[in-house]
């Protein structure tokens, strides 16, 4: 409880600073620009008074954007994490495999985004969270197979001399065993899939949906030349990625608890 206490502590003094700051290159810019030119960084009050005019709007985009976050990340979940484990913990699969995932990899994922607008629809969902999967799906298999590789081989023949299955001990040795990296690699992949989802939002939206997202948003209030509207939209991704941070400590606290004795 005390260490729960002391990270809510900590996350609200990095607010603070974070906000402070924002207000003295705010005030820095005003004493050093002209009006036009500083305005495009308003001060943090002026944002916030954003909210209360435009709640509905942000708060529909907020939860287009939210869906097509959680929704990437589960997917990646789901397919890069099991798929990881295998290659990391199957010798002769990590040998056939690796040298794939490890071209792959380093490939800027944007080139193989027109490929998945004329494939999946310019402007679809489905296209905006393959783009974010794609992103984030490496990301997680890469941690994950390294996790599982360097399970030590100790624990793996203690529970096969012990009567376990193989599937059973992919489940009680090496993903207990890996969790740890595993949720490193998903606070990672938080960022990236945040970026993915912005840069889906922005590039090409048909129409004017009210669950468009906060990079349509933030883009669309650019272009108005609305820079209190832009901080908003930015304040709004800074709390999405914030909270989604929190649950992710949280599930960790709650699937690695060994780590927290």
């Amino acid at each position: 409880m005390k260490a729960i206490r002391r990270q809510t502590l900590g996350y609200l003094l990095s607010v603070l600073v974070l906000l402070v700051l924002w207000q003295l290159l705010s005030w820095l810019l005003e004493a050093t620009l002209d009006p036009r030119r500083a305005r495009v960084l308003p001060g943090p009050l002026e944002a916030f008074l954003v909210f209360p005019r435009h709640w509905r709007e942000i708060g529909n985009h907020f939860l287009g954007t939210g869906a097509r976050l959680v929704a990437a990340l589960l997917l990646s979940l789901v397919t890069a994490v099991p798929l990881g484990l295998w290659v990391g913990h199957e010798r002769r699969v990590r040998e056939l495999l690796s040298p794939l995932i490890y071209t792959a990899y380093p490939i800027p994922k944007v080139v193989f985004w027109p490929i998945l607008f004329v494939l999946l629809g310019i402007g679809s969902e489905v296209s905006k969270v393959a783009f974010a999967v794609l992103v984030v799906f490496f990301q997680l298999l890469v941690s994950a197979r390294d996790a599982a590789a360097n399970v030590p081989k100790d624990y793996v023949l203690s529970a096969l001399a012990a009567g376990l299955s193989r599937p059973k001990v992919y489940w009680h040795v090496v993903l207990p065993a890996a969790l740890p990296a595993i949720f490193t690699s998903l606070r990672i992949s938080l960022g990236l899939g945040i970026f993915a989802i912005y840069l889906a939002e922005t590039a090409v939206q048909l129409g004017r949906s009210p669950y468009a997202g906060l990079g349509f948003y933030i883009n669309s209030s650019f272009k108005a030349f609305s820079f209190e509207s832009v901080f908003a939209g930015i304040v709004a991704i800074g709390i999405l990625g914030l909270g989604l941070y929190v649950l992710i400590e949280i599930a960790e606290r709650w699937l690695c608890r060994w780590k927290y004795l």
